[in-house]
């Protein structure tokens, strides 16, 4: 998400500001499926979950989710960059 944005010359030193403006000026206006906000969601609380609670444990299941999710958005934003160039 941090390479799209940065080709509007923005950045932002938290992630939820990454976030937010991501889904304002590309999944609201129809350039990423929606279904990347429900990811991205999932995929915030999870690190959030893993920054933040002491005792939280990944389960298996719950990785493998995360790892495919980040391969969807990875190759999502890869084929948005080369329409672009």
């Amino acid at each position: 998400m941090r390479a799209v944005i940065a080709l509007d010359g923005v950045d932002f030193k938290k992630h939820s500001g990454v976030i937010a403006y991501f889904r304002e000026h590309y999944i609201k206006m129809g350039i990423f499926d929606k279904m990347y906000s429900d990811i991205i969601s999932s995929t915030s609380l999870i690190r959030s979950k893993s920054d933040y609670d002491d005792f939280y444990i990944a389960q298996k299941d719950e990785t493998i989710e995360q790892v495919k999710n980040a391969e969807e958005i990875y190759n999502a934003v890869e084929e948005y960059l080369h329409t672009l160039y």
